[in-house]
This record gives C-alpha cells, sequence and structure tokens, in this order.
C-alpha cells in the first residue's frame, strides 16, 4: 500500500474515497416543484487519476429536513448519507459545495461546512457556481440563460450556448447582473429561473417569446460538476455573490460617517 494524493491509504478496497456535495443555495427554490428533491448533499465513490476526479459508482443523494431551518440540518444531513454508504468521514477526498448565487445565510453555511469537512479529512476542495449546477439539469439544443438571485428589478443571469457540458476544458461561462431591459440581448430561447424572478424581468420574457422553467438544484448534479471543475486546498471555499452582501454595505456606509 502506499500513501495517495490526498493522504488517504490507496490499494485496500476499505480505504475507498468518496466525493460529498453540497447544494443548499437557493432553499426556497424546492417551493417551486422545480427542483430535484430540494437542498441536499450527495454521495459517491470516487478515484482520481492523472489529475482527474471519475465517478466510480451511483450517487447516493440526501434531502435536508424542514424544521427551524434547512441549514440546520446540513452537518446531520451529511452523518445520515455517510451511515448509509458506511464510510467514516477519513474517506471524503473531494467535497463539492455549489456556492451561489443564492441565500446570504444558506451559502455561507454551506461554505463553512464545506470549509470544515475538509480541513477535517484533508480532502480537496471545488467551488461549483449554482448556476451551473441548475443548467446540469436543463435539457435544451438552444442557447438558455439561468438567472438567480433575484432582487428588485434584477437578477444574476448566465448564459449557456449548446454543448457547453462537452469535456473539452472549455472555460465555465461567467454571469452578470442584468434586468427586464436586457432580456431580450441575451440571445436565448429559454430561461430558467424560479418564482422570485422579478414582474418586469418575466414579462420582458414572455414578450420576447422567451420560454420559462422552474431550475432544479439537484446535489447529484452538483458531484458531477465537483469533478471536472478546478480544486483547491481546504479552506478555499467562499461564496459567490450577486450583489454586495447588505451587512457589507451598511459597514460601509457607517464607516464613512
Amino acid at each position: 500500500m502506499k500513501s495517495g494524493l490526498l493522504g488517504f491509504v490507496v490499494g485496500n478496497t476499505r480505504d475507498k474515497v468518496f466525493g460529498l456535495a453540497i447544494e443548499s443555495s437557493n432553499p426556497s427554490s424546492a417551493e417551486d416543484g422545480g427542483a430535484a428533491g430540494g437542498p441536499g448533499v450527495a454521495l459517491a465513490e470516487v478515484s482520481h487519476e492523472k489529475g482527474k476526479w471519475t465517478i466510480s459508482g451511483g450517487i447516493l443523494s440526501e434531502s435536508l429536513r424542514r424544521g427551524s431551518g434547512r441549514e440546520d440540518d446540513l452537518m446531520s444531513a451529511v452523518d445520515r448519507i455517510s451511515r448509509r454508504a458506511g464510510i467514516v468521514p477519513g474517506q471524503i477526498g473531494l467535497v463539492a459545495v455549489s456556492v451561489g448565487p443564492g441565500g446570504f445565510t444558506a451559502l455561507r453555511v454551506a461554505v463553512t461546512a464545506g470549509n470544515l469537512i475538509a480541513f477535517s479529512t484533508g480532502a480537496a476542495c471545488v467551488r461549483v457556481p449554482s448556476a451551473l449546477v441548475a443548467a446540469r439539469r436543463v435539457e435544451s439544443a438552444e442557447r438558455f440563460a439561468v438567472l438567480l438571485a433575484s432582487k428588485g428589478d434584477s437578477a444574476f443571469a448566465t448564459v449557456f450556448a449548446p454543448g457547453w457540458q462537452s469535456p473539452d476544458g472549455a472555460k465555465p461561462p461567467t454571469g452578470k447582473l442584468v434586468r427586464s431591459a436586457d432580456v431580450s440581448g441575451l440571445g436565448v430561447g429559454l430561461i430558467v429561473a424560479d418564482k422570485f424572478l422579478p414582474a418586469p424581468i418575466r414579462e420582458a420574457a414572455e414578450q420576447s417569446g422567451i420560454a420559462l422553467v422552474a431550475p432544479k438544484l439537484d446535489p447529484a448534479a452538483c458531484l458531477e460538476l465537483g469533478c471536472t471543475l478546478p480544486i483547491g486546498a481546504p479552506g478555499t471555499l467562499e461564496p459567490l455573490y450577486a450583489r454586495e452582501p447588505e451587512a457589507v454595505t451598511l459597514w460601509k456606509a457607517r464607516q464613512k460617517r
């Protein structure tokens, strides 16, 4: 036996390595009826060879339970899915987290939990933009956009071209804030957005003949993407915000007084 890339002992079937994904970026999307199971975690055996992660078997998923708040159930969900798979924490070698845009608290809890697990196990970390998670389950032969983090008359839009998931090493698309006046210029035939999409943007899409569908934010999709994106060291997970957090804006305002 020899030590593997992340310090795991390889060559022993008892020491299989697993990938863990956390998708709780947009908790309210589950109320749309479009989310695949809603916020949750996913787990699968993975292998690492020639700088590439590969899922070796089926993917298990565990939904976050409703209660005082889904974020409160996150680590419990990780424990439940680990018990189902019969693994111990030290077997987690990859942690993929859907980092936003999304709910402020949900993102902070998810990245903190992901960093904590990675620090504890020595696992590699992967920041997965939430728009990519939603796009992973979209079946479209044309350009489409994923709109998240709606507020006022704006939303964070990421445009995807046909074939964006092709394994050619292409850089994933990045997003930007858009308003209703920008919708026709997106050049898409489909918009993926939850029920919080601002009315002016929704109306602009309808006037342009753009179809609207609810997002499917699936933790299994987050894990699949986590095996294709660049990895980082424990502690490198951080949220992707569509706008400056209001708490930061207020703090800056107080400093100017």
